[in-house]
């Protein structure tokens, strides 16, 4: 006997039942078609109806206030990474004085048909960039800002108003203090939700809404919430470099090889030798005059001098190119001496390559302080 009626499936593969509109069987085609041989089947239905998640933050993500908590390295270690290791620090500061020398102006977008208003504000849009924070030149504010964002990817702006709304102020905030928050679908939280949270003591200190605080990592990542330094990119090298660095150093404050050995003449007894010793030490130690002065000893005294291993070799010059490439510098203050054009196609892609994005970074800071926050 031929059934009759409306044909339902036994298995359901809906979006949590939300309508037939969502039921995974009118797709039979694409995943199981009647022909089809080892079809992948269907795919398994969510039970809730959810947004998309831009990543897979971890449950309970807000509630950690440690800044980095989820990160395999603080933002404390890296700050004493790019303090401690010296080329790393040098070439942190290259690169700001890089930018601290160049020049900097404020123009109309539209220079062809500006506003009638343009020549005032732009003067007043000057002398508010002369000092950002009301304190500091323009170069100092931005050699502090340059520093979170070289070392930790992490600047930080407070926005001071005053009664009227306008922006006063933009001072630099410490940006190993802010934790990062995130909404259901792992996107900044807008105003008036907060955005931000800062951290002092270790303890949680304030709350902040993106209008208070702007937030300016340069490098971000998708799957996570806080920026990637070029410090960060190098941890394990700059690790290397401190470890060799210390070994470097304990070479000359503990280090018990002398420059050679003299041997003694044959039948001298150890307090005879050591007598020598103190004479000899009492002569020379100290007295850089009788060092360069021909000095008679007993006869059959021999010198063998030992041979050190060298300050430094081709294992220090691959740790300085490896931090130069970080930040894009050329590694020729560490390497052996270029020719004038070599030295000058190294420059030029430096600058083009590493200072000319960082300047990106300035220049969308300041634009978006001018398009955006003051109108």
């Amino acid at each position: 006997m031929r059934a009759t009626g409306k044909r339902t499936s036994l298995a359901s593969y809906t979006w949590g039942g939300w309508g037939g509109q969502n039921d995974l069987t009118q797709f039979r085609s694409v995943f199981e078609p009647d022909v089809g041989i080892f079809s992948p089947g269907y795919p398994l239905a969510p039970p809730e109806r959810e947004k998309v998640r831009l990543w897979d933050f971890p449950v309970g993500y807000n509630t950690i206030y440690t800044p980095r908590s989820y990160e395999p390295i603080g933002f404390d270690e890296l700050r004493a990474l790019a303090e401690c290791h010296d080329i790393t620090r040098l070439a942190i500061e290259t690169r700001k004085d890089q930018i601290e020398k160049l020049d900097w102006t404020i123009k109309s977008r539209n220079e062809k048909s500006p506003r009638a208003d343009a020549g005032s504000r732009i003067n007043r849009l000057t002398e508010f960039w002369r000092s950002p924070d009301g304190e500091q030149p323009f170069a100092t504010w931005l050699r502090e800002a340059l520093e979170d964002v070289l070392v930790l990817d992490a600047a930080a702006l407070e926005v001071r108003r005053n009664r009227g709304g306008d922006i006063i102020g933009l001072d630099i905030v410490d940006g190993s203090t802010i934790k990062v928050l995130l909404d259901n679908t792992g996107r900044r939280p807008r105003p008036p939700a907060p955005a931000y949270e800062q951290i002092i003591h270790g303890r949680p200190w304030r709350l902040l809404t993106s209008d208070e605080l702007m937030y300016l990592p340069r490098n971000r990542r998708p799957h996570k919430a806080y920026g990637f330094s070029p410090v960060e990119q190098i941890v394990t090298t700059v690790n290397i470099g401190l470890r060799r660095q210390a070994m470097q150093l304990q070479h000359f404050t503990e280090g018990n090889v002398p420059p050679g050995l003299l041997n003694a003449p044959d039948g001298w007894s150890p307090e005879q030798i050591r007598q020598f010793q103190e004479w000899f030490d009492s002569v020379l130690a100290g007295n850089t005059g009788n060092r360069t002065r021909l000095l008679w000893g007993p006869g059959g005294a021999k010198y063998q001098a030992f041979k050190e291993a060298p300050y430094k070799d081709d294992f220090d010059e691959w740790l300085a190119r490896i931090v130069c490439y970080a930040f894009s510098l050329p590694p020729t203050a560490f390497t052996p001496q270029v020719n004038r054009a070599t030295a000058q196609t190294a420059q030029e892609a430096a600058l083009e390559e590493g200072l000319a994005p960082l300047l990106g970074w300035v220049k969308r800071l300041v634009d978006g302080v001018i398009q955006t926050r003051m109108g």
